[in-house]
């Protein structure tokens, strides 16, 4: 049986996957291993990736073997692999994903409304399972003016909070994005 990757390893992998390339990239090229390693609060380096939308990271870790998911291939915009998905169980789309954050939010961190459309013809919701970041967080977290005008276009409510009580528009404000917060009453 292979031994463990040491878990304040993991947890420094999986903790800078959300928004430290080169950190990951070190640890990875030093310990291979941990491409797919669980962190204890059961997340992987490429879903800490992807819940942040962060290509770089994704497609450094899919080079080096992590495997893609439904909701890595949201944030890529691959559709085909979504329609695949969707096809086998439609009920992905209303499957959270981790931290409980909603399939939908993942296609919005992406900036990819063609696969936020396939979501929303399976039964996802705009506004999201109240309690974690809605869709329309996403599309502000990936900086989307594009994202945000087609979540609301399909009614997604911006007054909706975060679980952290912040409106996606205090979510741009916070992030020094007055464009995307003046999109959001």
């Amino acid at each position: 049986m292979e031994d463990e990757p040491d878990r304040s390893l993991v947890e420094q992998c999986v903790g800078s996957a959300h928004g430290d390339l080169e950190k990951v990239r070190v640890l990875v090229e030093r310990h291979p291993e941990l491409v797919d390693a669980r962190a204890p609060w059961n997340e992987t380096p490429i879903e800490a990736a992807t819940q942040m939308g962060r290509r770089d990271i994704i497609e450094y870790l899919l080079g080096r073997g992590a495997p893609m998911g439904f909701l890595t291939a949201c944030v890529l915009g691959r559709e085909d692999l979504v329609r695949a998905a969707l096809a086998r169980d439609g009920g992905r789309a209303r499957t959270p994903g981790v931290h409980g954050l909603p399939s939908l939010y993942f296609a919005a961190v992406g900036g990819q409304p063609a696969v936020a459309g396939l979501l929303l013809e399976h039964g996802a919701e705009v506004n999201g399972p109240p309690g974690s970041a809605t869709p329309l967080h996403g599309a502000v977290l990936g900086r989307s003016a594009a994202m945000v005008r087609w979540l609301r276009d399909q009614g997604a409510d911006p007054s909706v909070a975060d679980s952290q009580g912040r409106s996606a528009r205090q979510l741009a404000e916070a992030m020094g994005e007055p464009e995307l917060a003046a999109l959001l009453p």
